[in-house]
């Protein structure tokens, strides 16, 4: 299927299949993680302890031990909601900077096992194949969209390229920016 098929997943949708992924931990954190933050499903499967920051509620998108990343502006920092922030303090429990957020799928092809997890759990409810767990990106980027986030912003945010040689000027967003428009699309 083309990205451009695909579509974002809508709230009412999104209420819909949540019971879904309340039976394991992991489907219903990688939910959640992927729904507050837009960041793609490889960039939260393969975090590592170090990478999240629970103390200023930031997750840290950076190439790691376990994964490189899609391209240069997908490094990132992203602010974590309050409900983010403390489903990942449940799962950094007892972890080593190095130790993998997501042990289970923080190996090859790890990725595509727990795309495929949490596919079977939405297509319990949601059968319209243009809905796929990429639509909670899609989402997000409506909702940055919708509350008036400047569009580079919300690039940032996603780890998108302007691809234009000043955007790349500066050290980008400040963190209380970022979350100013997050706030808003977790209200």
């Amino acid at each position: 299927m083309c990205s451009t098929d695909r579509l974002p997943i809508t709230d009412e949708q999104l209420k819909e299949i949540t019971p879904a992924f309340e039976s394991s931990e992991v489907a219903q954190a990688l939910l959640l993680l992927r729904t507050d933050t837009g960041a793609r499903l490889a960039e939260i499967t393969r975090l590592e302890a170090k990478d999240v920051d629970l103390e200023k509620a930031v997750l840290h998108i950076r190439p790691n031990d376990r994964r490189g990343l899609k391209t240069k502006t997908s490094t990132r920092s992203i602010p974590l909601s309050q409900r983010s922030t403390e489903c990942l303090r449940q799962h950094q429990v007892g972890l080593a900077d190095n130790d993998p957020v997501f042990p289970a799928y923080a190996k090859p092809r790890g990725n595509e096992s727990a795309s495929a997890m949490l596919m079977k759990r939405l297509r319990t409810v949601v059968t319209d194949k243009k809905i796929t767990m990429h639509s909670l990106r899609r989402r997000m980027k409506d909702k940055l969209r919708n509350t008036g986030c400047p569009e580079n912003l919300s690039m940032a945010i996603l780890g998108h390229s302007a691809n234009t040689v000043a955007a790349n000027y500066g050290a980008g967003y400040a963190l209380d920016g970022m979350r100013e428009a997050l706030v808003k699309v977790w209200a």
